[in-house]
């Protein structure tokens, strides 16, 4: 199917490969691509990467083959490459400035640890500089099954905001709301909205459904990861 969506025909032509679609993209885009890239920077303290044209450019066209490597993924009507990929965006820029940890509870190992209570539970159990959530979705029961219960309730958007809110907190982001935000076109205090109410849902569905039953336990329902309060 034809399109005359300058955005969509470079996406089509990335997805199959072309390298030529990409500099077009990096042409076209590259300037919004870069101000998504430079906030996530200011949000890690880097002001001194954030101030810098080099690294800002450099960094941009990191950005830009994050969405190359991605475009068969990406669907025309849906959000802007940019916001579509800014989880893998906002990784690779970790990978290449330092990244913080991510602390959501050990729920990648089969065993319980005691640990230090942090915004997740504590233990640490993943830098998604390194992998996607959908892969430690894949390799972990338990991050699978905490999935399964934030989507069994409700919207597809009000889940991925939850999702990404948490992350954010757990890589250290002083104002994932804003982050948040600033990805799915929301105000942030539509994204705390969101997120308390959607959190207070899957809370309430962990403790009264038992395919949920080993979550009920673990730091992300803890009282400094509770769910039923988002700072």
């Amino acid at each position: 199917m034809t399109t005359d969506d300058p955005l969509e025909q470079l996406m089509a032509g990335m997805a199959a490969g072309d390298l030529a679609c990409l500099w077009a993209f990096v042409d076209e885009y590259g300037p919004i691509v870069r101000t998504v890239v430079r906030r996530i920077v200011e949000r890690t303290g880097r002001l001194d990467i954030a101030r810098n044209p080099d690294e800002l450019e450099a960094l941009m066209l990191d950005a830009c083959d994050v969405i190359y490597g991605r475009a068969s993924g990406w669907k025309p009507g849906g959000a802007k490459p940019w916001n579509w990929a800014f989880a893998a965006i906002n990784a690779r820029v970790g990978l290449a400035i330092g990244h913080r940890t991510v602390e959501f509870d050990d729920l990648s190992s089969d065993e319980d640890l005691e640990c230090e209570a942090g915004p997740y539970g504590g233990a640490v159990v993943a830098d998604l500089a390194g992998d996607d959530l959908s892969v430690l979705i894949s390799r972990h029961d338990r991050v699978r099954l905490l999935d399964e219960a934030i989507r069994s309730v409700g919207t597809e958007e009000q889940q991925d905001i939850y999702w990404e809110y948490r992350l954010q907190q757990g890589f250290g982001d002083p104002s994932p709301a804003d982050t948040v935000g600033l990805r799915f076109g929301r105000k942030p205090a539509t994204v705390r909205q969101i997120c308390k109410r959607h959190g207070a849902k899957v809370w309430q569905l962990v403790q009264t459904d038992d395919r949920f039953i080993e979550l009920r336990d673990h730091g992300w329902f803890q009282p400094n990861g509770d769910d039923r309060r988002v700072a």
